[in-house]
């Protein structure tokens, strides 16, 4: 999963644009971005070279078809191999995570096990035309379930900070902000210009935020 979350870094930037927005067929131009091979298979849509992955893309959660994830449990579909979920932003219309995820994980997530397989396969096959049984999981699930994330750069909070000294030398400040990342550069530094009390001069000094993966 390494090699995943690496080949995702390298080219984070560029997953943004109109190919993120569609709900359906959306999985080959992530793979050309990623430099994966596609594939139209049911249990994965995507080969890096080394591990078969399923795409999903959303935003607020994603669902889960319980009989597919049921074949796997049971050792009917493909083994070992790796989801990954791309949360967007309807926003800005690129991807802001990508969740890199042991199937198993959601597999155990789902509480599918022996029993509850055979049922819902059972269901499955019962209906004349199959049947749709369907299970949610908030990025927040898929997050906490994730081996690897990769995150955008967080948009850009410059805060200025200037005292000035009022008649009972209480600080007054003014600030200028702006969080608006298409108007600056990916940058994650915090600056703050401070009144010291020693020489009344205006000290600047800076921390940088360290969660900044890309």
């Amino acid at each position: 999963m390494e090699l995943i979350k690496n080949q995702i870094s390298q080219v984070f930037k560029q997953l943004s644009g109109d190919f993120v927005i569609p709900k359906n067929a959306y999985e080959k131009r992530f793979c050309d971005v990623l430099g994966w091979e596609t594939f139209d298979s049911r249990y994965y849509d995507a080969f890096n070279g080394e591990t078969f992955i399923e795409i999903k893309k959303g935003q607020a959660g994603m669902y889960f078809d319980m009989v597919r994830y049921s074949e796997i449990a049971m050792n009917f579909g493909t083994q070992n191999t790796v989801t990954v979920f791309f949360k967007w932003s309807k926003k800005y219309s690129r991807v802001e995570e990508a969740m890199i995820i042991d199937t198993n994980k959601i597999i155990e997530f789902l509480k599918i096990d022996k029993v509850f397989a055979k049922t819902y396969l059972k269901i499955y096959r019962h209906v004349p035309r199959g049947v749709n049984i369907l299970a949610s999981a908030t990025a927040k699930d898929l997050r906490e379930m994730s081996t690897f994330i990769v995150k955008a750069n967080a948009p850009l909070f410059v805060r200025l900070q200037k005292p000035k000294l009022t008649i009972k030398l209480k600080r007054v400040s003014e600030y200028g902000t702006t969080t608006d990342s298409t108007q600056w550069p990916m940058i994650n530094i915090y600056i703050v210009y401070k009144n010291t009390r020693d020489n009344n001069k205006d000290a600047m000094y800076w921390e940088k935020s360290e969660d900044i993966p890309t």
